[in-house]
């Protein structure tokens, strides 16, 4: 008899050992994450000419499109010297700020140094083809 009882007994007290271990793993990855509610507003968009603008000093790079993907473009500017420049504020339909570039293209991307969260970062406010 005592040989029937032991491994009944021993499967039970596993059997109730690995039930707690799987649940208090489960309550241990039932955790409530909080979401950041911060919000970055962009910087307000100011093209050539636009009064918004005027207190900020428009700067413009030259150069060939060596590379780009969605809403970047990277420029260079001098042999092995390439710029990036990110620009998904700017409204891809409107010709007067977006030029439709394609890789070796000689494009004129204008910019504004801008703050963000204390740090300095570059707003494009046009892309066009460079003159």
């Amino acid at each position: 008899m005592r040989k029937i009882l032991f491994p009944i007994f021993s499967i039970i007290i596993i059997s109730i050992a690995a039930t707690g271990t799987f649940t208090s793993c489960k309550q241990e990855t039932q955790h409530s994450d909080t979401i950041d509610s911060t919000v970055i507003k962009p910087a307000p968009i100011a093209t050539p000419g636009d009064s918004a603008g005027s207190n900020q000093d428009v700067l413009t790079v030259t150069g060939k499109v060596v590379d780009g993907a969605m809403n970047s473009v990277f420029i260079e500017i001098a042999p092995d010297s390439a710029v990036e420049f990110s620009y998904p504020q700017l409204n891809r339909n409107d010709e007067k700020v977006f030029y439709n570039w394609t890789i070796d293209d000689d494009i004129t991307v204008s910019y504004v140094k801008t703050t963000r969260n204390g740090e300095e970062i570059d707003s494009v406010i046009s892309i066009q083809k460079a003159q």
